[in-house]
């Protein structure tokens, strides 16, 4: 944020005119702020009361400095100098931007934290499965992964974090687009959707979709569907369409999952 502004023409005494500092005080702000010194006061708030301590409103033109930070810590690895573990760090972190309503913010820090060499991905996961447990942060962070999972750019990071994260309360409200994704899609999209909706057990239709990719032409798909049906190892029905399919396939891994899944 710049501290000065400098004004216009001249007056006609060829004087100067006075430099004049911008007011900061709607922003409760002090001029010499260290937004990093901010970051860790806003941590520490999450970390003992699981509250901000700060007014958020005041930080929205800094919402992405504050997110850069936290991806910075969180890729060198040395958060626990700070005695706050990675997990926690991310997890006060989109804490952080789902109580600012900056989602913006938090879409980016997702993407770049799956983009991140540093293996984020694990740490970022374990915090939306966090969150969404808690009542207070379930409906933002699900609408915030929802939008991120209709977007055209930021589909495959959505769905790869709602697997991850293996919370059924996550995949539950995005069932319909999870299913569309598990039939329609190919490679790492696909078996992520297929993961994400088998949390969902109590489900006939995400039971009806596992089986019929019992018979998909991949043969990835195809085990992966397998081992997820294991989950299902009780309903006589996926029982029954195991039995079926170890008439035709051919795959010996598929068949002896499917042999697992049939009783045999």
């Amino acid at each position: 944020m710049p501290k000065e502004a400098f004004g216009g023409d001249d007056d006609s005494s060829g004087a100067p005119e006075e430099k004049k500092k911008m007011g900061l005080a709607r922003f409760n702000l002090a001029p010499d702020v260290n937004m990093r010194d901010e970051f860790w006061r806003i941590m520490g708030s999450y970390a003992a009361t699981k509250k901000p301590g700060v007014e958020l409103s005041a930080h929205a033109h800094d919402r992405f400095a504050l997110m850069r930070i936290a991806l910075s810590v969180l890729e060198s690895q040395h958060s626990e100098d700070y005695g706050m573990p990675p997990k926690f760090l991310a997890t006060y972190a989109l804490m952080m931007m789902l109580d600012g309503g900056w989602k913006d913010a938090l879409i980016e820090f997702l993407l770049r934290g799956r983009e991140s060499r540093a293996n984020l991905k694990a740490d970022i996961a374990y915090a939306i499965r966090r969150i969404v447990a808690q009542e207070d942060h379930r409906e933002r962070m699900t609408e915030y992964l929802s939008s991120m999972l209709r977007g055209k750019e930021s589909g495959g990071d959505a769905v790869a974090y709602i697997a991850e994260a293996g919370s059924e309360e996550l995949a539950r409200p995005m069932k319909k687009e999870l299913l569309i994704i598990a039939r329609g899609d190919i490679g790492e999209n696909q078996l992520n959707a297929m993961k994400a909706i088998s949390l969902i057990k109590d489900d006939p239709e995400v039971k009806k979709s596992l089986v019929v990719l019992l018979s998909h032409w991949d043969g990835i798909a195809r085990l992966a569907a397998a081992e997820l049906l294991l989950g299902f190892i009780e309903d006589k029905e996926v029982r029954s369409a195991a039995e079926k399919r170890l008439e035709s396939e051919s795959d010996p891994d598929i068949r002896e999952v499917l042999k697992k899944i049939a009783g045999r």
